[in-house]
């Protein structure tokens, strides 16, 4: 119920009184945009449903198809999603129905002794290990607003995680336009698998040409790979 968000904003962090690390994650339409902060700086992933996953940030650059790209970012994106499907498992496990049912505050003190399994995505998941509380509140404003303490423990020792953001399902706008350059971005080619003579071989969705320059020419490809057979 709390997964049909425009935007999502969530910071981390292991004390109430340190900045801690912001996660933003954007859907337009078809399209998502996912920024967070590295060692290095503000990386982001722009997903082009059926065409590609474009990441901006990382050390790397160019145009590659999707298993190609694995060397360069390897499970970061399953690493990312888990952050933000943390922050809407928490929150909807303090609440109890969807974001409907928030009109006011509602407060969150909860206990858990069981591990629990969360899905990411189809093909991943993560496990909470028990036992494990949450205590805060969420907020209704402008938007729902919410605050987390995370209690859990690791080999013997209780631990602390404070989560603090924003869930909204208003209509947004991705900042990302279509003049933008490729020339930061690493653009991973997405497409299909198959099993052939015993090899797995990948069908790329699009055929990329030279021609391919700005993040406008990538969007345009969408319609090329829905007709692809």
């Amino acid at each position: 119920m709390w997964s049909d968000f425009s935007e999502l904003r969530v910071t981390y962090s292991d004390s109430k009184e340190k900045k801690g690390s912001e996660l933003v994650y954007m859907v337009a339409g078809a399209e998502s945009l996912t920024t967070f902060e590295t060692k290095n700086g503000t990386a982001s992933i722009l997903g082009v449903p059926g065409v590609a996953t474009l990441w901006r940030g990382i050390g790397a650059t160019g145009i590659k198809s999707a298993p190609s790209c694995y060397e360069d970012v390897r499970d970061t994106f399953a690493i990312i999603q888990s952050y933000a499907m943390r922050a809407l498992f928490f929150v909807g496990f303090g609440v109890k129905g969807g974001p409907e049912l928030v009109s006011d505050t509602v407060s969150i003190d909860i206990s858990n002794a069981q591990d629990t399994r969360v899905q990411i995505n189809p093909g991943d998941h993560m496990i909470i290990k028990g036992p494990w509380s949450l205590k805060g509140s969420v907020n209704r404003g402008d938007h729902i607003d919410f605050q987390i303490s995370h209690e859990f423990t690791v080999e013997g020792r209780t631990k602390s995680m404070f989560l603090k953001g924003s869930w909204r399902n208003d209509p947004v706008t991705l900042p990302v336009d279509d003049v933008q350059p490729l020339s930061d971005w690493l653009v991973c080619i997405s497409g299909t698998h198959s099993f052939r003579d015993r090899k797995d071989v990948f069908m790329p969705a699009v055929d990329v040409t030279a021609g391919i320059k700005t993040i406008g020419d990538i969007r345009a490809l969408t319609n090329r790979s829905s007709r692809r057979p």
